[in-house]
């Protein structure tokens, strides 16, 4: 079913057929988007089972040739708690995939003739990767997209089609490498091993080795970590403005035993009651 379009809108042999992509995703509320090139990233595309689509959704006739990238941001205050920022709106897979997918939709009914296949997260693209060249921000040390708005604090998705579409021409203010996140990493993991990385210990299933579960303690942190975001200068005026497929639903700053029985649409849901009850558990707060 296609998603209904503006009248205005005129799809003709010869239109302005960027013109046309460009209106259709800011009428989906996708107005954080630009493009680069899908050769760019050819060489860096990540193996997952989602990759299939780029072979479903486009002929050897007509390969990938543009990637677009949209950004959500998901920042709604600066609350503290014992959840990373990102795991206080409702999971983003679903909110901004669906999001994204009615874009695709929308694309496919205006462009029938193109392909349009949508991801986010469990992508091939490498979405950071990608948006930086799109011009959407710089990578910063913590390997975050960093945008001169929202800051680090975006989700991104994309949309890859095979429309030859250039890229805007933008120049966005590099990361100083400042060292600020990574002299300030619980874990100290930032340039080195992701295993000590906070986060990735909040996620791990099982018991905890004896270093894990420090790092975790003195982290206080149940779930997620935004202490490299918390401290980097790029972020110090980031714009509050969340996605408005975030809004209407948020979740408590901090994860307490109450929450437990209903995962539901929360980002850490997928990981079970009892990898959060351990963390709770670690930073005493169970």
């Amino acid at each position: 079913m296609c998603v209904k379009l503006r009248k205005d809108m005129v799809f003709m042999q010869g239109s302005d057929k960027r013109k046309i992509i460009d209106d259709i995703l800011d009428d989906c509320s996708l107005t954080l988007h630009e493009y680069c090139r899908f050769d760019a990233l050819s060489d860096s595309l990540l193996p997952c089972r989602a990759a299939s689509s780029l072979d479903s959704g486009f002929s050897p006739s007509s390969p990938p040739k543009t990637v677009i990238a949209v950004l959500f941001p998901y920042r709604f205050n600066d609350r503290p708690g014992n959840l990373s920022h990102y795991a206080r709106v409702p999971d983003y897979h679903t909110a901004a995939g669906n999001a994204l997918k009615r874009a695709a939709q929308a694309l496919t009914c205006a462009l029938p003739e193109h392909g349009f296949v949508s991801f986010i997260d469990n992508s091939p693209i490498p979405e950071v990767l990608a948006a930086a060249l799109a011009g959407l921000g710089c990578v910063g040390d913590h390997g975050l997209l960093i945008n001169p708005i929202y800051g680090s604090w975006v989700f991104i998705g994309t949309i890859v089609t095979d429309l030859d579409l250039a890229p805007h021409r933008q120049t966005v203010k590099s990361c100083s490498h400042c060292g600020v996140c990574t002299s300030s990493c619980p874990g100290s993991c930032i340039g080195d091993s992701r295993e000590t990385c906070v986060s990735k210990i909040s996620q791990t299933k099982g018991v905890l080795s004896l270093e894990q579960q420090a790092i975790l303690k003195k982290s206080k942190m149940a779930w997620g970590c935004d202490r490299c975001q918390e401290v980097c200068p790029m972020n110090v005026d980031a714009l509050i403005d969340p996605h408005p497929c975030f809004e209407g639903v948020l979740f408590e700053p901090s994860l307490q035993s109450k929450h437990l029985t209903d995962l539901r649409g929360k980002a850490y849901g997928w990981r079970g009651a009892e990898v959060l009850k351990r963390n709770l558990k670690l930073i005493d707060e169970l």
